[in-house]
């Protein structure tokens, strides 16, 4: 893929929360998500309908997962969408579990483009992931319960990069 064809103000990113800090853990458990799942989806109809178009997605485990499956969903029925894997790093997934493994593969199988921020992993490979997604999108959809991490650097940094960010509580 072309990046230059992604469009700042006309690409959205995500960022959130691994399962430990969501309804049901590392279970996934539809149920207990569904509440958080429907927040989710409505913020990504409500950024379609602002115009944007590409969603570039962290591919994690948890809101990046869910998220992706949310705009693949939706594409469906808006083939302009486009969803772009923005991953670490090769391998990012190798030491999940074998389900979520299969998950990652078929997210990435559908996804419209990837981009792999590094060539391996370092203790920097996510923030420079994070940092492509908010330095090629003018908005932010963040999943957060508020505590610091991954997810507040990355809310952060889409505030010094002028973001709108769309807060969605856990």
């Amino acid at each position: 893929m072309d990046w230059t064809t992604i469009r700042r103000e006309t690409a959205c990113c995500f960022t959130g929360h691994r399962p430990n800090k969501l309804p049901g853990g590392y279970v996934m458990d539809e149920t207990a998500l569904a509440p958080l799942r429907r927040r989710l989806r409505r913020a990504v109809w409500e950024a379609v309908d602002a115009g944007y178009r590409d969603f570039l997605c962290g591919m994690a485990l948890g809101v990046d997962t869910m998220a992706a499956q949310e705009v693949l969903a939706l594409r469906e029925i808006r083939p302009e969408l486009r969803l772009i894997a923005v991953i670490p790093c090769p391998g990012q997934a190798r030491r999940w579990r074998p389900e979520d493994q299969y998950r990652y593969r078929e997210l990435l199988n559908r996804a419209d483009g990837c981009y792999t921020a590094g060539p391996s992993y370092t203790p920097y490979a996510m923030g420079a992931r994070n940092l492509w997604m908010v330095e090629h999108a003018s908005r932010l959809i963040a999943v957060t319960d508020g505590s610091p991490g991954g997810t507040a650097n990355t809310i952060r940094l889409a505030e010094d990069h002028g973001l709108t960010i769309i807060h969605i509580p856990v």
